[in-house]
């Protein structure tokens, strides 16, 4: 009996699929006891000497993103392996094909199907742009169907990542789904995937792309001077707000265009008949409001947006516990707007404002402690809790800052303290 492959700890089951650059498989990781799509680089295509840097690129975004990007929507990277000799991505693996076989006339879905779908994209790629991920290479073969009828977004490989110094390749991306900023090789912002979103949207919706051409130079002249037909001379039912919408989205004017994955995602929410969930408050905003507070003067901007991807924004009601007195715990709170109070065996010992932290003891302790004191929310309050674990995950110079602010927080309560007794004593 012929032993299954295996490459590394996995186990191969069988071939899912072959490209140009790849080849895919269905294994099995016996430790985590799931299955897994390997895809397995041609080692040949790194050392070609016209396309091998930008392989080479697509295979390093890829591989870099390996545990960072966890959404529902979104295909995970559990591993990847890059050597000399061989290299492969670990992902996991989705059942039910691509939306690809949806964008023929004879087979398209439901129109509500279609704006669930698109809401959901909307809300991953709203994710992956607070991460710093630009996607690049959105079409409906990058988009996988589960076995229960959800979507993921897939194929990284293609992604600018924001939050590295990396040099813009142009020509990354499917022609006919990419926005006219891309084919002119500027740079490019999360709205070319808001472009690229709307082709896709056009296409399922429709059954026919927007632009069709006989050679690669008139396509490109199309998507950059030419106004597509209306979906609703296609598909007469197509409701004409969401006509407005797809055309919109794929606006050649970035002015016009939708500015951000919130509004595109909104408006279709507006059209579909689905559990709506909004999509997460808007993080420039949040950025905006750490980059006003004194306690992170001294961080950088990236590192800020290091702190919004591992903290848990939360705004709780007056009078909500947030922390209790003798409960073991490590986790510390920032406060971004309100005020606690501070307590012990029920007398007030202080009362904490905005632009300060608690619990931050725990975290200087280097391990779960009693809490010293109860802390309950004075008004309704607005907190960024952060674990350590958490923590340890940011950039050694965001810690570095981190343990400065905590020292001056500190300092600052040392000096109250001792106003207090010097008062006390008189």
């Amino acid at each position: 009996m012929q032993q299954p492959a295996t490459l590394g700890k996995y186990t191969l089951t069988r071939k899912l699929g072959q490209g140009a650059t790849s080849s895919v498989y269905l294994g099995f990781d016996p430790f985590a006891r799931r299955e897994v799509a390997i895809k397995v680089l041609k080692q040949e295509i790194l050392n070609d000497p016209k396309m091998g840097k930008l392989y080479q690129r697509q295979l390093d975004n890829e591989a870099s993103l390996a545990g960072k990007l966890s959404h529902p929507h979104i295909v995970a990277i559990y591993d990847a392996m890059i050597g000399d000799d061989a290299s492969h991505i670990v992902m996991e693996y989705v059942s039910g094909g691509t939306l690809e076989k949806h964008s023929a006339p004879d087979n398209l879905l439901p129109i509500d199907r279609v704006v669930e779908y698109m809401f959901k994209c909307c809300r991953a790629l709203n994710y992956a742009q607070f991460n710093g991920v630009i996607h690049r290479d959105i079409k409906p073969a990058n988009m996988l169907l589960t076995e229960d009828g959800d979507i993921k977004i897939s194929d990284m490989g293609a992604a600018l990542l924001l939050d590295i110094e990396q040099t813009q390749i142009s020509n990354i991306g499917s022609p006919g789904y990419m926005s006219p900023e891309q084919l002119r090789g500027e740079v490019l912002t999360h709205q070319t995937d808001i472009y690229s979103l709307g082709v896709v949207m056009y296409r399922l919706l429709t059954g026919h792309a927007p632009f069709h051409a006989q050679n690669l130079a008139s396509l490109c002249q199309q998507v950059l001077h030419a106004t597509p037909p209306p979906l609703r001379n296609l598909r007469p039912d197509i409701p004409p707000q969401l006509e407005r919408v797809v055309m919109r989205a794929m606006h050649k004017d970035l002015q016009e265009r939708y500015q951000n994955w919130k509004d595109f995602g909104s408006d279709l929410a507006a059209l579909g008949r689905f559990e709506q969930r909004p999509l997460d408050i808007n993080q420039t905003e949040k950025f905006t409001t750490l980059r006003e507070m004194s306690l992170f003067r001294d961080f950088t901007d990236i590192e800020l947006w290091e702190i919004l991807r591992i903290g848990e924004w939360q705004q709780q009601p007056a009078q909500t516990v947030l922390m209790r007195e003798d409960e073991l715990g490590d986790v510390f709170y920032i406060i971004v707007d309100g005020s606690v109070s501070v307590t012990k065996n029920g007398r007030l010992l202080n009362l904490i404002r905005s632009d300060d932290c608690f619990g931050e003891m725990a975290y200087i302790s280097g391990r779960a402690v009693p809490r010293s004191a109860t802390v309950t929310a004075g008004t309704e309050v607005t907190v960024l809790k952060i674990s350590p674990a958490q923590l340890a995950k940011l950039s050694d110079h965001c810690q570095l800052h981190f343990n400065q602010a905590f020292l001056r927080v500190m300092a600052d309560r040392l000096r109250m303290a001792d106003d207090r007794f010097a008062k006390l004593a008189n």
